[in-house]
């Protein structure tokens, strides 16, 4: 029962940091990249170092550590229906990155990334010029 209190103790920490972050982020310049975006730039090009060397292990912990995140981002993150679709697209292609990476299939994964990168892509076209 201990362990439970701790847990859901570094639990409601967290969600505490990630959400004064996110507004943090939202207070910042147009043009400065979000916290969210940064860390995700982070986990993006350790994934594309890792599919440049077949490094799977790297591949498939920071594509598990960008879906972590996503899904921290989604529950503070306000949505609309065009939002679903690309976190959608965004959640399969990750989820392929990481089956790929765990198979060991350099172009499986390198086109699961691609697809990862487009989804990116097209939710920030979205965020930008939709609204």
């Amino acid at each position: 029962m201990k362990k439970l209190g701790i847990v859901c103790g570094l639990a409601a920490l967290s969600l505490a940091t990630f959400s004064l972050a996110l507004r943090g982020a939202e207070n910042a310049k147009e043009d400065e990249p979000s916290f969210w975006m940064k860390k995700k730039l982070e986990y993006a090009e350790r994934i594309l170092e890792g599919l440049t060397s077949a490094d799977f292990e790297a591949i498939s912990k920071n594509a598990r550590m960008m879906q972590q995140l996503n899904k921290i981002e989604e529950f503070v993150r306000g949505r609309d229906e065009a939002y679903d679709f690309h976190l959608k697209a965004f959640h399969y292609a990750n989820r392929e990155l990481i089956r790929q990476a765990a198979e060991e299939d350099i172009d499986g994964a390198a086109l699961a990334y691609t697809q990862l990168t487009m989804s990116c892509v097209n939710c920030h076209t979205h965020l930008r010029d939709g609204k």
